[in-house]
């Protein structure tokens, strides 16, 4: 793909995104986003086929750059107790804000109403194709040589759960997040918990 293409498409998506996080899926259009981005119909559905498939491709791109939090290469994991904090921040403050949030409440709100795969397509391409990255961190050697971890799938959703609480809830009903002082505090909390339930000692 040009790299023109590919800066045409990546507007489209940009575009979109804005427009279904404010007016939601059913009340955006194929000529809103060709109002403002230009060019015509026909590259619109020569891109994504129809609006669908452009909100499909605005999931993938948003789920993508969350998915990167879940990206534990390079990191030093000799330093597991940093390495979970960091990711306990970055994957509350993604989930928790938007686009990943306005996108969960549309997900949540219009699509069970169609005869559509997108609920079960977000879940497959997010939550559980993102939870085997924490899955494969959990067992890798520099963890497993100081937590006991013998399920590592039950291990991860434990994590998760601490981490998320009741704050992506309280975040779709509109509730503000707490302030970085106890966001802070709580991530010490659950990554202190975690050692707790699978350290060796």
């Amino acid at each position: 793909m040009r790299p023109s293409t590919i800066q045409k498409r990546q507007a489209i998506i940009d575009t979109a995104t804005r427009l279904f996080l404010e007016q939601g899926y059913r009340d955006t259009t194929l000529d809103q986003v060709v109002s403002i981005t230009g060019g015509s119909k026909q590259t619109m559905y020569k891109y994504f086929g129809n609006k669908e498939g452009l909100f499909l491709a605005v999931l993938e791109s948003h789920m993508e750059s969350f998915e990167k939090i879940f990206d534990f290469q390079g990191e030093d994991e000799a330093d597991i107790d940093s390495v979970l904090c960091r990711f306990g921040r970055q994957y509350i403050e993604g989930l928790c804000q938007d686009p990943i949030l306005g996108l969960y409440r549309v997900v949540l709100t219009e699509f069970h109403q169609y005869e559509s795969e997108i609920g079960q397509i977000f879940w497959r391409s997010g939550p559980a194709r993102i939870h085997q990255n924490l899955v494969a961190f959990l067992t890798s050697a520099p963890v497993s040589e100081k937590l006991a971890i013998t399920d590592a799938d039950i291990a991860c959703s434990q994590l998760l759960a601490l981490l998320r609480l009741d704050l992506q809830s309280k975040a779709t009903l509109g509730h503000r997040m707490p302030g970085q002082e106890w966001l802070q505090a709580h991530i010490r909390r659950t990554v202190d918990t975690f050692y707790r339930i699978y350290s060796k000692d």
